[in-house]
């Protein structure tokens, strides 16, 4: 269903003769296609968006236990070994304490699954100026059916 009506959408912006009504069918398109990807997502626990947001706050304040209960199980279970989630930890209290860096949500981007979603942050300096460019975060629905962190960019 969905796919029949974003082909028609599609189609409507190519007949269309104003740059306006193609701008507005290939909104429609997007639509359609984010409605799709989230009528096949399935059940899951707790917000994704919350989530992200809830890294990066814990990441802010040091407060290491609250921030691995968002990642992922997986992730979970090998932060004191190394590997990426000891990264993020490290660098982004880095940031955090020797710079002042903070960080705030700027958008959603589409994720190529439907049970992922993807996230951008804006690193930004103590003056409110941007500090290098946005910083994604996925967040996934993990294997017990919540939704949790499996890639965090500092």
């Amino acid at each position: 269903m969905f796919d029949k009506l974003k082909k028609a959408a599609e189609e409507a912006g190519k007949r269309a003769t104003t740059t306006a009504a193609k701008k507005a069918a290939g909104e429609v398109a997007g639509k359609i296609s984010d409605a799709a990807i989230k009528s096949k997502t399935p059940e899951a626990k707790g917000d994704p968006k919350e989530v992200a947001i809830r890294a990066y706050e814990c990441l802010q304040k040091g407060d290491r236990k609250g921030w691995l209960e968002t990642l992922s199980l997986q992730l979970q279970k090998t932060v004191d070994v190394g590997g990426s989630a000891s990264y993020w930890w490290k660098t982004g209290r880095h940031y955090v304490e020797d710079y002042g860096v903070y960080y705030e949500f700027q958008k959603e981007d589409r994720a190529p699954f439907p049970d992922q979603r993807k996230f951008f942050f804006k690193r930004k300096n103590p003056d409110g100026s941007d500090r290098g460019a946005p910083v994604p975060c996925t967040v996934r629905i993990d294997e017990d059916g919540v939704w949790r962190v499996d890639q965090q960019s500092v």
